[in-house]
């Protein structure tokens, strides 16, 4: 991925870069510490900064990985003042956004900080009711981000002459079909499971899954094409996880839903499904918590969209896509587990097995 003229992308961003960046989107703040975060694949920075206001704390994002395309980083902060304008989902208020600069990695935005914890992997911290309030809001959260739609085709959202859009290029072609866009990309996702996954360059064991690909690849080949017609498509927050989330521990109330900067446009229950594997942990919880927890999630869904029902054609294609979710897991696992120990990489390897072989003929545990 070859970076746009005028938005560098060097992964070192230096302090007087950073202050460069805050003078060209607030130029009467001067920034005072720079905390940078060591997690994530692009720059992102906690600031304390003085304004004429006074003392605030802000956060500064900017683009340094090949990971995202800029047309569909540059969506980020537009998303965030969308969702901040028509919704109640907490995000944070943007101060400012550039999408191409001659000196600074672009794009780049500057937004407030939120408080709240981020817990990554580890839901089980939480107590109970903070947990089921965590799914809860998740539930409402994306009756108001589904209900922003209908969007005009199935594809990647971005940003096209400076204005939202489902983006319609030869790296992001838009689809007619949703179904059809589902197995192009698990065919893309398998292929890549043969050589080590999305990270091949991380990978411990790049034959890790090889053996799962042509079983997965003919149970999906058979069954994405039988689906129901999918819904009208609409914005998906794919990535809504806990490691995205900004969370109170004591009560599970979410804070701010964060990284928007690469939402598709999709059926909605393609969503659901996401989000219930993102946050519903049936590996670690037992079935009957697992349950309870879906239909925490569920019932909060449901209630916030009077036409939306968990029928059977619904459920049946959730299911499908849970699988191909729990594909690009496996795709990300030497990235999202980088830091594990080999033990810990082949904990969640057996996970994903387990999954596998419970819905793939073929597939052993």
């Amino acid at each position: 991925m070859t970076p746009e003229p005028g938005s560098p992308t060097d992964s070192e961003v230096s302090d007087e870069a950073v202050r460069g960046m805050v003078a060209a989107l607030e130029p009467a703040w001067s920034v005072e510490s720079i905390e940078r975060s060591p997690h994530g694949t692009d720059f992102v920075a906690t600031l304390d900064v003085r304004t004429p206001d006074g003392p605030r704390t802000v956060v500064l994002k900017a683009t340094t990985a090949d990971l995202v395309d800029p047309p569909i980083a540059r969506s980020e902060p537009r998303l965030f003042e969308l969702v901040g304008r028509e919704t109640t989902i907490p995000v944070p208020e943007v101060f400012g956004y550039r999408d191409a600069h001659d000196d600074f990695p672009a794009p780049f935005y500057l937004v407030e900080h939120v408080d709240g914890v981020n817990l990554e992997d580890d839901p089980e911290s939480l107590s109970p009711p903070a947990r089921e309030r965590v799914v809860r809001d998740a539930g409402r959260n994306l009756v108001e981000l589904h209900e922003l739609g209908p969007l005009p085709a199935v594809g990647s959202v971005g940003v096209a002459r400076g204005e939202l859009t489902v983006l319609d290029t030869d790296d992001h072609p838009r689809a007619d079909d949703f179904r059809e866009r589902l197995l192009a990309d698990a065919e893309r996702t398998l292929d890549v499971l043969t050589e080590g996954g999305y990270f091949p360059d991380l990978a411990d064991d790049p034959e890790r899954f090889a053996d799962l690909v042509e079983p997965v690849r003919e149970r999906l080949r058979d069954a994405i094409p039988e689906l129901s017609e999918p819904d009208p498509p609409t914005y998906n927050h794919w990535d809504y996880r806990y490691g995205n989330l900004l969370l109170d521990p004591e009560t599970g109330e979410t804070n701010a839903v964060l990284d928007w900067a690469n939402l598709s446009s999709a059926d909605p229950a393609y969503n659901l499904a996401k989000v219930e594997f993102s946050l519903l942990k049936p590996v670690r919880d037992d079935p009957e918590r697992t349950a309870e927890l879906r239909e925490t999630f569920r019932s909060a869904y449901a209630e916030g969209r009077e036409s939306w029902a968990f029928d059977e054609p619904t459920l049946e294609r959730m299911a499908v896509y849970r699988l191909t979710d729990r594909l690009d897991a496996m795709a990300c696992l030497p990235l999202w587990y980088e830091d594990a120990t080999p033990a810990e990489r082949d904990e969640r390897a057996a996970e994903h097995r387990t999954f596998l072989a419970e819905r793939v003929p073929g597939v052993d545990s």
